[in-house]
């Protein structure tokens, strides 16, 4: 190829269909054979550090149920089977009983976002972030000032075992608003109250309601514009599953902290010193 000419697209791919003409129908073949070969170890590649990723969490949920069972059990115990009702439940209605099933469920919830991601079911994985999210958020706002509890955070507790087997139909005390629960946590993760950060809180906590309700561009975020069809057995690009793994670390951490922050509340100085130590693994 000549040396004096600008190597443009244009160039370039004159030059490979010319050297395309020059190849024997033989030596075609073995350019065509060696390409896919080339096409599969890229393949083989990005498919393995998605494996590496995907196992890396893997370990850092396990260690991360151990410590949510950890913390229930020392902090709660069992709760006892009434008969009447033929269902589980807490006789403690206290801000420290319903915290710890706060991230009970949260944890259980990661376990959702990684099958859900595996499966490339964006709109649930969203949701599943959203109940995460907030069941953090929770904890923050009911162990504020443990033992002491504000007039929302009795509130909050009063809902919730108004909530059970067979009351929920019957419940009357009202929500606490969102924004007292973000504004709680803005305050102990900061000292004092911070805008900048309540604004963020609250931006993230918009885009996620957006797969809880199942708003417009939400739905549209799945469809596939070169097959013309929603993908309805899930996204099957292994690029966008490895971004949204992502979001599942991040809501991993987030689960730990609280969880972190309510063992240290609750006097649990063995756990809260384990779960400190662990993040010095990864």
């Amino acid at each position: 190829m000549r040396t004096d000419r600008a190597l443009t697209p244009d160039v370039i791919r004159s030059h490979n269909h010319a050297v395309c003409f020059r190849l024997s129908p033989s030596r075609l073949f073995l350019v065509a054979i060696i390409g896919w070969w080339a096409g599969l170890q890229f393949l083989a590649k990005r498919e393995a550090r998605v494996g590496r990723r995907s196992s890396e969490t893997s370990m850092k949920l396990d260690q991360l149920f151990v410590f949510a069972e950890r913390l229930r059990k020392e902090a709660i115990g069992e709760p006892e089977w009434i008969a009447e009702k033929e269902a589980y439940e807490y006789q403690e209605q206290s801000a420290r009983v319903v915290a710890v099933l706060k991230i009970t469920r949260a944890a259980q919830g990661l376990t959702a976002l990684t099958l859900l991601c595996g499966s490339g079911l964006f709109i649930d994985f969203g949701a599943i972030i959203r109940c995460v999210n907030d069941c953090a958020e929770e904890v923050y706002f009911l162990l504020e000032e443990f033992p002491n509890t504000s007039r929302h955070v009795d509130q909050f507790i009063k809902a919730f075992f108004e909530n059970t087997i067979d009351g929920y139909l019957l419940n009357k005390t009202p929500s606490v608003e969102r924004a007292k629960i973000r504004s709680a946590v803005v305050r102990v993760l900061k000292g004092s109250h911070d805008e900048g950060t309540r604004r963020l809180m609250e931006n993230i906590y918009k885009a996620f309601c957006g797969y809880v309700h199942a708003n417009y561009a939400h739905i549209m975020e799945v469809y596939n514009g070169h097959s013309h069809d929603f993908n309805l057995t899930g996204v099957p690009s292994v690029q966008q599953r490895q971004m949204r793994m992502e979001h599942v670390e991040l809501a991993a951490n987030s689960v730990l902290h609280a969880t972190a922050f309510a063992a240290h509340t609750l006097g649990l100085r063995d756990l809260h010193h384990d779960i400190v130590q662990s993040w010095q693994q990864y």
